[in-house]
């Protein structure tokens, strides 16, 4: 595993050997509360073959470039339904940025862009990975032909452009024989690729340290680690 910058506190959240086993990370700057943020903007995901999901031992071709628009709005959608947190529509977005490429590098565009959006930070990512399912949700040929998902994604900070959080996942989906709490979790199915990247996202923002995760079951809300 690569080493981290020190100034990060990092959370594993499982780390399965073999090529399509889940592993999910998050890392939260420790100076985080420091920035208090309310306002983010998600900005439209990269996709840029070849990826290293691909180099990870997934065998699917590079992401198709919609991939990047279905991931930025799923991130969209689950964080735009925290307390606490004001998430910047996407058709602002995109009004905002029309020469700014997803990966925002330059310090002064960052700060520009956040001035235009009223946003104390932006969240970037890259899809790496992005199959979709081959067959039925009750049965597969193969195991290779199971929805397979892979993105990275960074929350920074538009007043110095620090990385406040990151988090990425990788999956590809396990037959009840190999992962049987997941595929109860899930349904008993296999799932598409868009059901597979929603529970993905649902899964890396448990660790996102801003706003409250909405408990709609138990009819409550609890705060964001």
């Amino acid at each position: 595993m690569k080493k981290r910058a020190p100034f990060l506190t990092a959370v594993l959240v499982g780390a399965l050997a073999g090529c399509g086993a889940t592993t999910s990370e998050t890392i939260t700057a420790p100076q985080i509360e420091q920035y208090r943020i309310v306002r983010i903007a998600v900005l439209p995901f990269m996709v840029t073959p070849p990826t290293p999901g691909q180099q990870r031992g997934y065998a699917a071709p590079a992401p198709p470039p919609v991939a990047g628009d279905k991931l930025a709005e799923v991130f969209y959608r689950k964080l735009n339904n925290r307390e606490g947190l004001a998430v910047v529509p996407p058709q602002m977005v995109r009004e905002s940025m029309p020469s700014v490429t997803a990966s925002v590098a330059s310090r002064s565009l960052l700060r520009d862009l956040g001035e235009r959006l009223d946003a104390g930070a932006v969240l970037e990512g890259t899809v790496e990975v992005y199959q979709e399912r081959k067959g039925s949700a009750i049965g597969l040929e193969r195991a290779e032909d199971a929805a397979a998902v892979g993105f990275s994604v960074r929350l920074v900070s538009v007043k110095d452009s620090k990385v406040l959080w990151t988090g990425e996942y990788y999956e590809r989906q396990r037959p009840m024989t190999e992962d049987l709490s997941g595929f109860l979790e899930r349904g008993a199915r296999f799932l598409t690729i868009e059901q597979l990247a929603d529970s993905a996202v649902e899964h890396v923002l448990r660790k996102f340290p801003l706003g409250y995760q909405i408990q709609r079951r138990l009819g409550e809300t609890s705060a964001a680690p």
